[in-house]
């Protein structure tokens, strides 16, 4: 009997192979481009003329720029105010409608329903609500008789209305925690119950427990998601402002490249930026460990 030419590929393989267009689009459009940039950071280019050999002197141009340490101060202060509050109204709103309900359903709808809105649209939607003469927002203050702000008209209370946009778009935190909260099996919430743990004693000592490894996934993603991708909204509500308010790293990015056309400027602040993912990440995890939060497979298995 003739030998099959070919012989049927393995779960295993067959997995790697739904890997492949994703793994694809990761090197295609992540890390090539990354490279590129980084190897356009030792170069003045402004696309209009061949690329010069300068050395590190763009990262010394973009270092010493008097916005630089501005734009990393809002980029940290839009990191570390909207993080920890997305991560817990999620955790709380998924335990308020963790329960089936006759109406709970359209209230989880009416939470995740913000984040499948693009961007531009709901920054416009937003400019709308805040702005400081005929927003809803102030028109609502004002009818219950509190001070109207300036909102992203004004330097003090912009950084407030870009934190108060970001609370809104919790909906995949929210599925994320609502999932892991079911996958808990009732009976060690009923363990619990049999040795006289009250509400808080179960929320303290072992739902929260439970949900920490998750809590700490999503603030890893929400950390690296609002510093590198907080562009779009600061661009649509505020442009950086008022008096440089909002101007974060990925705006100063934006200008020295497609402003200045100092494109080898611009690959250096993105490493930059880079850099300062990088070290978030390194504090969270440094953090995890010292609350001795594991993410091993293991830590899920309840």
């Amino acid at each position: 009997m003739r030998k099959p030419l070919w012989r049927p590929l393995s779960y295993q393989q067959r997995l790697r192979l739904l890997l492949l267009p994703y793994l694809s689009g990761i090197v295609l459009l992540v890390l090539l481009p990354a490279l590129l940039s980084f190897g356009l950071a030792f170069f003045r280019y402004d696309a209009l003329s061949p690329p010069s050999w300068i050395g590190n002197l763009n990262f010394l141009l973009v270092t010493t720029d008097e916005l630089f340490l501005l734009s990393i101060q809002n980029s940290l202060a839009l990191v570390i105010l909207p993080v920890p509050l997305r991560v817990l109204g999620a955790f709380l709103l998924a335990i308020l409608l963790r329960r089936n309900g006759r109406f709970l359903s359209w209230f989880r709808a009416s939470v995740y329903l913000p984040s499948i809105i693009p961007t531009a649209a709901y920054a416009l939607a937003w400019l709308w609500i805040l702005n400081p003469i005929y927003g809803p927002m102030n028109l609502l203050l004002q009818a219950i008789g509190l001070p109207q702000p300036g909102w992203f008209a004004d330097g003090l209370w912009a950084k407030p209305g870009l934190v108060l946009l970001s609370l809104w778009q919790i909906g995949e935190g929210f599925l994320v925690c609502l999932a892991a909260l079911q996958d808990i099996p009732s009976s060690v919430e009923d363990a619990a119950l049999v040795d006289g743990a009250n509400r808080l004693q179960r929320f303290f000592y072992l739902t929260l427990p439970l949900m920490a490894p998750i809590l700490l996934l999503l603030t890893f993603r929400d950390a690296i998601l609002t510093l590198q991708e907080s562009f779009t909204t600061i661009f649509l509500t505020t442009g950086g402002g008022p008096y440089y308010a909002t101007y974060t790293l990925p705006m100063l990015i934006y200008e020295q490249g497609f402003g200045l056309l100092l494109f080898g400027a611009a690959s250096a602040a993105l490493w930059v930026l880079y850099a300062l993912t990088g070290l978030i990440v390194l504090a969270l995890y440094l953090i995890a460990r010292q609350w001795q939060i594991g993410t091993t497979e293991e830590t899920f298995v309840l």
